[in-house]
């Protein structure tokens, strides 16, 4: 048996993998790809859409399939495929229309699984679509005939708490799961979808007997608390730290994937 051998390593990217300025350090490319050669399954558990993964792909080629959507979907990079998926039911169409009329400060962006759809623009939603090259694709949400996988609601971090407010005061969280992925992002997504749905599934379906799960922040907490191993970096929110069995002496600026890919090999960390 290799040294990894049956071992599922998944990490979240922004500010866990990926530095400030969003590349994978040369000591964390190293780490993962000794991890990888030695038995190891690695892949990425992002809010991203797979095409969203693509920019991180020039840096390190992951092993197993990628939990996508924050936990709605599991994707295959060798079969360009979806292995597993959850859609959201029609009746989401109410929480855009909902938001769209009663909080438009919001910008909205819709994914399907095949198309990222830009349905109410801000500078933020414009920023992302910059930052991930996405092509251009305004549309009404009215006019989406696809079956959507998330909705991500972008808006400034000092309304977040009261837009949250907000929606928690619907019947909506009774139909479907909300998750805040960073400052600027809170995610419509379907009932039960989170990262440790996703790691639990993408386990079985890689018969891996033990599962690592490294984040830093809220939608990264059912990751760690969900994995037989659950990482912090040491960047990470308390809530995170809170539900890690470890947290890294490196921030994400710091090689901390590469810290626990050591302290694993050295039989500190198992």
């Amino acid at each position: 048996m290799e040294k990894f051998e049956g071992i599922l390593f998944c990490s979240d990217l922004d500010d866990t993998l990926l530095t400030s300025d969003k590349r994978v350090s040369d000591k964390n490319i190293e780490a993962l790809k000794y991890f990888m050669d030695n038995g190891g399954l690695y892949s990425f558990a992002t809010g991203r859409v797979p095409i969203g993964a693509k920019l991180i792909r020039k840096y390190i080629e992951p092993n197993a399939p990628m939990i996508s959507y924050n936990g709605a979907a599991i994707y295959d990079f060798e079969k360009n495929d979806f292995i597993w998926s959850l859609e959201l039911e029609d009746k989401a169409i109410e929480v855009l229309e909902y938001v769209d009329k009663s909080l438009p400060y919001a910008g909205i962006e819709a994914s399907s699984k095949n198309s990222i759809y830009f349905c109410k623009v801000n500078h933020l939603v414009e920023e992302h679509k910059a930052l991930e090259k996405f092509p251009d694709n305004y549309c009404d949400y009215h006019d989406i005939k696809e079956k959507l996988m998330k909705v991500i609601f972008m808006i400034e971090p000092w309304e977040m708490d009261k837009f949250k407010a907000e929606i928690a005061k619907t019947e909506f969280p009774k139909s479907f799961s909300f998750i805040q992925s960073s400052p600027f992002y809170y995610e419509l997504l379907p009932y039960g979808s989170s990262k440790g749905t996703g790691l639990k599934k993408l386990k079985e379906l890689t018969n891996s007997r033990f599962t690592i799960g490294m984040g830093d922040t809220e939608n990264d907490i059912s990751l760690v608390s969900d994995a037989d191993l659950g990482i912090a970096v040491q960047n990470a929110t308390n809530e995170v730290k809170a539900a890690a069995d470890y947290i890294t002496d490196n921030d994400h600026n710091h090689d901390a994937v590469w810290e626990v890919i050591d302290k694993l090999d050295k039989g500190i960390l198992k």
